[in-house]
């Protein structure tokens, strides 16, 4: 398919923190989960470590050796629960143009993300891009058996679009994510726009993969468009 550059290529949308600014939402609402059931001591920047990008059991395997102590029972159950109404209420759009500005050029996007549907389905009418992602071209935790780091969601995307890994660019924020694009065999960019990624440590975390890093959308859309 894609042998030209990189303008040629499937574009691969992580959601969260990266078409929309909802891991900052996210964690805040994590925190006062965790401060609730006793864990006064969790801050954003450890539900941040431990808990983004990552697919729940995975997620709860990392908070039991960093604190000893398992997560309280339906912890993730309970936080997409509340999600949803939370990002009605305050969900901010990161990328959405970005989208429909490819999507009016024709170029070819999916979304690959390791939320549950019904949350990833506000997040995209929240950015006003439902129309350009119809539900073949949203892929999410529910559609693969492993979620991130594991490459299998990235790859059945691509799979079901017609492309090669080699033929794809992923947008990513998290590194459970750039991972997961890395085990795919696919190039990856990082996106760090989101609120949740302006942090240094979170910087000099992803700065560690030696991929290309973009801090805004402007700067995306440029390097997507590169010939």
């Amino acid at each position: 398919f894609a042998t030209g550059g990189r303008a040629s290529k499937l574009v691969v949308w992580d959601c969260d923190g990266v078409l929309v600014d909802s891991e900052a939402l996210l964690k805040r609402a994590e925190v006062d989960a965790l401060a609730a059931a006793g864990f006064a001591d969790v801050d954003e920047d450890a539900c941040n470590r431990l808990f983004s990008g990552y697919a729940p059991e995975a997620g709860a395997q990392n908070f039991l050796e960093e604190y000893g102590k398992p997560l309280p029972e339906h912890f993730f159950r309970d936080q997409i629960a509340n999600s949803e109404q939370l990002f009605r209420d305050k969900l901010e759009s990161l990328n959405g143009n970005t989208v429909l500005t490819l999507a009016a050029a024709g170029r070819p996007q999916v979304v690959a993300s390791g939320s549950p549907r019904p949350r990833v389905d506000v997040c995209l009418e929240k950015a006003e891009i439902s129309d350009v992602f119809q539900p073949d071209r949203v892929f999410t935790r529910e559609d693969v058996e492993r979620g991130k780091p594991e490459p299998d969601m990235f790859l059945k995307a691509a799979a079901h679009c017609g492309f090669e890994p080699a033929d794809c660019v992923v947008v990513e924020d998290s590194t459970a994510g750039i991972k997961a694009a890395a085990a795919a065999g696919m190039e990856c960019v990082a996106y760090l726009g989101g609120g949740h990624a302006r942090k240094n440590w979170y910087l000099e975390k992803i700065a560690t993969f030696g991929i290309p890093i973009v801090y805004s959308s402007e700067e995306l859309l440029e390097y997507l468009n590169e010939e």
